[in-house]
């Protein structure tokens, strides 16, 4: 019996794992979220381009699909600055939506159109 040696204590060990797990889906997500905030940023720009663009080609001699479209596509442009001029041209383009048969556009209307895409 005098020979049996003394059980040492239990030790503790140090694992900073769940720390270092952590630490790196923190990043990732940090990450993640700013291509995110690229890309949206990036397409928002392309929406905005791809709506000036498909306003500058508008057909005119077609009243109904001018209505229809710049409704679609000149909300995407409108800020504080435009927005009375946006309702004002989208006021006056109701009467040429939601008929079988309509008129052709207003030279004045056109010219008022052609100004809001060139602003």
């Amino acid at each position: 019996m005098s020979q049996l040696k003394d059980i040492k204590p239990i030790v503790t060990i140090t694992d900073d794992s769940l720390i270092y797990f952590l630490t790196i889906v923190f990043i990732i997500l940090l990450m993640t979220g700013f291509f995110y905030w690229k890309s949206r940023k990036a397409k928002h720009n392309d929406t905005r381009k791809n709506a000036i663009i498909k306003l500058q080609e508008l057909d005119y001699s077609n009243s109904k699909m001018v209505a229809y479209d710049f409704k679609k596509y000149a909300e995407r442009l409108c800020n504080d600055d435009n927005k009375t001029q946006f309702e004002q041209i989208n006021y006056a383009l109701e009467h040429y939506k939601y008929k079988k048969q309509v008129d052709s556009l207003d030279s004045d209307l056109i010219q008022k159109i052609k100004e809001f895409v060139n602003v």
